[in-house]
């Protein structure tokens, strides 16, 4: 597996945790896979957004890490 893949891998990964973060911030509708007696499914799920946001930047720090390195060759082509 190429660099630019585990990029890719982990932008879209991270994307995702944001989106699940943003879906479990929402009230009023039914979240899935909650378990907790304490926030009833239709309310705000805080440990689950912790967790997603706490993933997005695990990716976001891959996909620092992973990121393709730049052809330092084109820069010198047009002189």
């Amino acid at each position: 597996m190429n660099r630019q893949t585990l990029f890719l891998g982990a932008i879209i990964a991270a994307v995702i945790c944001i989106a699940l973060g943003i879906y479990y911030a929402i009230p009023g509708i039914y979240h899935v896979l909650t378990f907790s007696t304490t926030h009833p499914p239709k309310d705000i799920q805080p440990t689950h957004i912790a967790l997603f946001v706490i993933l997005a930047v695990i990716c976001v720090i891959a996909a620092l890490v992973t990121r393709p390195k730049s052809n330092a060759n084109s820069n010198n082509s047009f002189r």
